[in-house]
């Protein structure tokens, strides 16, 4: 994904909704203190509908796309993650998120944590948060 630009007709309405939302979100009292971040990994959250707890994102430079808890993973698991993430330019938030709750539960919050720091990123750099 190396800082390609969001492009997708299904990617860019999922990245309008969730600006919208998060805006919306960032308003309320409730969620003064609540970091972006946070706040985009509670948007995206119900899509995923993991029973699992989902651990909190990490901002290490292992990889610009994994968690830092991916770091001693196998190959295969970060490359099941990068995948599923750089499907999202082809295919958009929704149905990604379906293929990546057919995976694992690690592997659904891996994705989970690398989609939230991927699209704090975005939404940071596009001023819509």
């Amino acid at each position: 994904m190396n800082n390609k630009n969001f492009e997708h007709s299904a990617l860019e309405a999922d990245i309008e909704r969730l600006s919208k939302e998060i805006g919306e979100k960032k308003n309320l009292l409730e969620y003064k203190k609540i970091t972006e971040r946070e706040l985009i990994k509670r948007a995206i959250q119900p899509m995923i509908k993991s029973n699992q707890p989902i651990q909190p994102a990490s901002s290490g430079t292992q990889s610009q796309i994994l968690p830092d808890y991916l770091a001693s993973a196998s190959d295969e698991i970060k490359f099941q993650i990068e995948e599923l993430v750089d499907s999202l330019f082809h295919q958009g938030i929704k149905k990604v998120i379906k293929r990546a709750q057919r995976a694992s539960p690690f592997i659904l919050d891996a994705f989970h944590d690398a989609l939230t720091d991927k699209l704090h990123e975005e939404l940071k750099k596009r001023k819509l948060i």
